[in-house]
């Protein structure tokens, strides 16, 4: 009897403790994941920080004004230059790469007798003079070409800026291979013309070209859904315009000049370099250095041929000549001329692709064509280096140029229209593409 008790002690004892194991006293009932957030106050402060960027948007915190550019490049002085313009409107646009820039530039050092800043100087007084010569007709001309300017960013030198009392009758676009072939671009998002020019207009139709790879596309739908990281650049140049303000109230300091700059920049590129920092200098009676060798440069540009990039590039580049026809600008696409030895780089392939498409994508378009690679008019004593040509090469093509748009029945109509965007020309937009 004594051990049934015994027995009968120990069982409830450890049944006591199971149950102090399993359900200790005082301990509230386990909830679900989803019982614990509605509890929780994370939904509360997830909805209070879209609150505060939805407000932070509306009241534009920290959000310059696009031609308050925070970089300091060749594109934003371009882009400056262009607002402060008044009347008379430029008749003519340029756009192109440096093999564009690098000669309507060096020509004008040669036609003034001076040094000419690159990112500066926007106009062609050469071509101008030499169009008048054969016509009789003043025109004005205005240069974006820019380094490294692909045809993405082009187009966005056309949609957004190229427009309303500012836009031009005709646009004179030179191109290369490079600019449809250069496995160097990482993406159209990644130019410095991008990141000035997007400031400037929405371009979300094509952020699949944009930014094509998914680290890109992610940081840029954050930029969109949270101000405050879209406008980290603006917020990031706000504090140091703030901090640089005070630090030289309080110890001024004495101004870096160009060569400390890039010292102090090691990784100074071509695209970053602002007013003052590259100079166009008189050539006229001096002896031309030898043909620079920059072929090593081409091989690393065309060693891949990424076809995506050259697929995007020319979608950007119908994109541009369907909003110039849609404003009546008229457009004129030119085939640069470069050197043989830069186009061996090139399979025949690659080639004979891109100089099909060019031709055939502007004749579609009803632009005006003009192949100088084929004009036979170029030698390479013409070329500074494998693609760029020195002054002389530049004036000789500024003179063929001239030259092809005064006999063209679509540029000289063009040009003659009204200057007024609200008037509309009966002809220009309607014309089929030539070829000269």
């Amino acid at each position: 009897m004594q051990a049934t008790v015994e027995s009968s002690s120990v069982s409830t004892a450890t049944a006591s403790r199971a149950a102090q194991v399993q359900a200790p006293p005082g301990n509230p009932p386990q909830r679900s994941f989803l019982d614990n957030l509605s509890r929780s106050r994370f939904p509360v402060a997830v909805l209070l920080f879209f609150a505060v960027s939805a407000l932070c948007a509306n009241l534009r915190l920290g959000q310059l004004n696009p031609t308050d550019v925070p970089f300091e490049t060749w594109t934003s002085a371009a882009v400056k230059d262009w607002f402060r313009l008044s009347t008379p409107r430029p008749n003519i646009a340029f756009l192109g790469s440096s093999l564009m820039l690098s000669p309507l530039g060096a020509v004008d050092a040669d036609f003034l007798n001076r040094d000419i800043d690159g990112p500066s100087h926007h106009r062609s007084l050469y071509f101008e003079q030499a169009y008048k010569k054969l016509t009789g007709e003043s025109v004005r001309t205005f240069n974006f070409a820019l380094p490294g300017e692909m045809p993405s960013d082009a187009c966005l030198i056309t949609k957004f800026l190229l427009k309303g009392e500012k836009r031009p009758n005709v646009l004179v676009y030179g191109l290369g291979p490079r600019d449809f072939l250069d496995n160097g671009l990482l993406s159209p998002g990644s130019t410095d013309p991008y990141q000035t020019l997007s400031r400037f207009g929405n371009s979300n139709n094509r952020i699949a070209l944009i930014a094509p790879d998914w680290q890109e596309r992610l940081n840029f739908e954050l930029g969109r859904l949270l101000h405050l990281y879209g406008r980290k650049v603006d917020l990031n140049t706000c504090f140091e315009r703030q901090v640089s303000a005070i630090a030289a109230q309080v110890v001024p300091a004495a101004p870096i000049s160009i060569k400390q700059r890039r010292q102090l920049l090691p990784g100074y590129r071509i695209t970053e370099v602002g007013v003052k920092d590259c100079w166009f200098g008189p050539s006229a009676n001096k002896p031309r250095p030898p043909l620079l060798d920059n072929i090593d440069e081409y091989r690393k540009r065309y060693k891949n041929l990424k076809w995506d990039t050259y697929l995007t590039q020319m979608r950007f580049l119908a994109d541009l000549l369907n909003t110039a026809r849609e404003r009546d600008v008229h457009v004129v696409v030119m085939a640069m001329p470069i050197t043989d030895i830069n186009r061996k780089l090139l399979s025949d392939q690659a080639w004979d692709l891109y100089r099909h498409s060019l031709k055939v994508m502007a004749m579609a378009k009803g632009a005006t064509y003009i192949d100088m690679q084929s004009s036979q008019a170029f030698q390479l004593s013409d070329f500074g280096d494998t693609v760029h040509l020195h002054s002389g090469g530049g004036a000789k093509l500024l003179d063929l140029l001239a030259q092809k748009l005064a006999g063209d029945r679509a540029v000289t109509a063009a040009l003659a229209a009204p200057s007024s965007p609200s008037l509309k020309t009966t002809t220009v937009a309607g014309l089929k593409g030539t070829s000269l």
